[in-house]
């Protein structure tokens, strides 16, 4: 089903990441976010987790501090759906963090109305890389290696970005319709980001930034949306939030990824969309410019 026969596993030297900072959107218990950040901070990682509750926070941060057994790691209240969530969640994290190292944009929902998907998947988290752009270049040119990683989904495969009116996309289904656009946007966001930062003074080269988008497979986590009585089949066919996280681990420490892979199963594979637009220079700048303008509207829209 996922396109491949077995989970694989991250298994190269993990490096000592206890002078690092990672922020890892979207990190409530039982989620790929809470187990992407658990991996982090068990090499050592400063860690801070967006959530959207209080309640939520206290849980995953009190977790996390036991499995990591260091007490570097917090969060901070982000709402992918309110402007106003997105500003306030930002300027803590600026005034908090005097670098960062790793982004790892995760939160997001499978279901929904198609505005409420566009804009928690893709227009939120744009707005959010955009205001800490200016923090991962610092770290970058003091330090260098930075990684931002998107997760996206195989669900991109044959989606389409409908610019003219992404807050509607046309077609149904997890492919054709609102998810499959978000996902589809993440990897191109990815790649024009990459080829913005590589453009920038000092930041040439792999070593400097590498912005990727990964895909975990079929993980059983809350997003998943499929009813109770049918979880002993999704156990056959799916894969465990800690499993599914071997992919962003990967993203975040692997010495040989190149900045603009798309990840799944702990390798590079190519990427698709409608026409092949994931892999067309063109069509990143066209996303680039679409987000610009959706974030501009969500002003109004998630105020």
């Amino acid at each position: 089903i996922q396109g491949y026969y077995f989970d694989a596993r991250y298994t190269a030297c993990a490096p000592d990441l206890s002078a690092a900072v990672a922020l890892v959107t979207g990190g409530t218990i039982g989620g790929l976010g809470y187990a992407s950040a658990e991996i982090l901070a068990g090499l050592g990682a400063t860690v801070v987790i967006t959530v959207r509750s209080r309640p939520k926070g206290d849980a995953a941060v009190r977790r996390l501090k036991l499995s990591a057994g260091h007490e570097r790691v917090s969060y901070v209240i982000v709402d992918f759906t309110s402007c106003a969530s997105i500003d306030a969640g930002a300027k803590a994290l600026e005034s908090e963090l005097d670098r960062l190292d790793y982004v790892v944009l995760n939160a997001g929902v499978a279901n929904g109305a198609p505005p409420d998907v566009w804009m928690t998947n893709h227009v939120g988290p744009f707005m959010l890389a955009q205001r800490l752009t200016s923090l991962l270049i610092s770290t970058a040119r003091a330090h260098g290696d930075v990684r931002a990683v998107a997760v996206s989904s195989g669900a991109h495969r044959r989606a389409a970005i409908h610019h003219d009116d992404p807050w509607a996309p046309g077609g149904a289904g997890p492919f054709a319709g609102p998810y499959g656009q978000s996902k589809l946007a993440q990897i191109m966001h990815m790649r024009e980001w990459q080829r913005r930062l590589r453009a920038t003074p000092g930041l040439g080269g792999e070593r400097a930034v590498r912005c990727l988008a990964v895909t975990p497979g079929m993980a059983l986590t809350g997003m998943t949306g499929v009813p109770t009585p049918l979880y002993p089949l999704l156990y056959l066919v799916g894969r465990s939030a800690h499993i599914g996280a071997q992919v962003v681990k990967m993203a975040c420490i692997d010495e040989g990824v190149r900045g603009g892979s798309y990840l799944s199963n702990c390798e590079a594979k190519p990427s698709e969309g409608a026409g092949g637009c994931s892999n067309d220079p063109r069509e990143w700048a066209r996303l680039w410019a679409t987000s610009e303008r959706c974030a501009a509207e969500a002003r109004a829209r998630y105020p």
